[in-house]
């Protein structure tokens, strides 16, 4: 559910993103969009997928470049980061609940392994089917796992770095003006007086493109997480034919985001919604995750280490007392 609230929040981006390029109305783009992602997922291949994803995450650098224009506050900066600007409040705290949503996610946990899968089937060692790292000689099976750390620990750091270029590019901006935001011509608008005349057409491109590459991944996870609870085939590399349950499901989900795209009008409340819903679900998963990675007849010799075991243990502490503030916020209405 919240993946599909998230698809709607970011087709409607796109679409108004594209209205404000003067390219149509906005829920006609929402529709189309929904349309060119599903049978773009449908019909191409895993390689070509990767790739595409592989360079719209490069587009997100533009949200680092715009810390060297604008005017930030770099001694405001540190001091919250340092926490001297913490606020014990309702809605304060409901907002930093949706920010460790978008952090630890729960549609990373099915996207990531899925990913990683994906990877290893395309590899020529055991023909359709990946081949599991007991399976491969030492050496190889180092070699595999040192890369998919690597991938992650700069995936994540890529993530983070991005994460905090947006947070204090807006505060530089955005939040300097106390602008009221609901949609990308409120921004654009905003912006327009700060970044000139080119404002609105940056800021377009930046919601179409996360959009694009934001739709895949929710809908691709969430299919991968029910197909594979429900012990059938899944995986963009394999053809609809061989996976119906999985494009069946991933066609549901795309196809209710339009849906939901076209009857509602405010992307930026649905998005900062759904991100508190994921806050308060990423606990359960992780503590899931913790269980299954500590579990020497499932992971063998692959179980977490001590130190592994420990960050991760009080970060599902953080994410569960982060759900249960996300929970209180959003059934009284404090964190609006």
């Amino acid at each position: 559910m919240a993946n599909t609230l998230n698809i709607a929040a970011d087709l409607m981006a796109i679409g108004q993103g594209m209205e404000l390029l003067g390219a149509g109305p906005d829920h006609l783009w929402a529709a189309i969009a929904g349309v060119v992602i599903a049978l773009t997922l449908t019909t191409g291949s895993f390689a070509v997928i990767a790739k595409v994803f592989k360079w719209l995450c490069a587009a997100l650098l533009a949200y680092v470049g715009v810390l060297f224009v604008a005017k930030v506050d770099w001694a405001d900066v540190l001091a919250g980061l340092a926490g001297l600007q913490f606020q014990w409040n309702w809605g304060y705290l409901g907002l930093l609940v949706g920010v460790l949503g978008t952090t630890i996610s729960p549609y990373l946990f099915f996207w990531q392994s899925a990913h990683r899968v994906e990877e290893m089937r395309a590899e020529d060692l055991g023909g359709h089917d990946p081949v599991a790292l007991p399976d491969r000689s030492d050496v190889l099976a180092r070699r595999k796992l040192h890369a998919a750390r690597t991938d992650v620990f700069t995936g994540m750091g890529f993530s983070v770095l991005v994460m905090f270029a947006i947070m204090a590019a807006s505060a530089a901006t955005l939040g300097q003006h106390n602008a009221q935001i609901s949609s990308a011509a409120d921004a654009a608008k905003a912006l327009e007086p700060i970044a000139g005349p080119a404002a609105k057409a940056l800021f377009s491109i930046g919601f179409i493109g996360t959009g694009f590459l934001a739709i895949p991944v929710l809908a691709g996870s969430a299919s991968v997480g029910l197909a594979g609870l429900l012990g059938t085939r899944w995986g963009f590399d394999r053809r609809p034919r061989n996976a119906r349950v999985f494009y069946t499901l991933l066609g549901v989900g795309i196809i209710g985001g339009i849906l939901l795209a076209l009857a509602m009008d405010d992307p930026i409340g649905l998005l900062v919604f759904v991100a508190v819903v994921n806050g308060i679900a990423a606990a359960p998963f992780l503590i899931v995750t913790m269980l299954v990675s500590g579990d020497r007849k499932i992971m063998g010799a692959y179980t977490n280490g001590r130190t592994a075991a420990t960050i991760s243990w009080a970060t599902a502490a953080v994410m569960a007392v982060a759900g249960a503030v996300g929970v209180w916020t959003t059934l009284t209405g404090q964190g609006s």
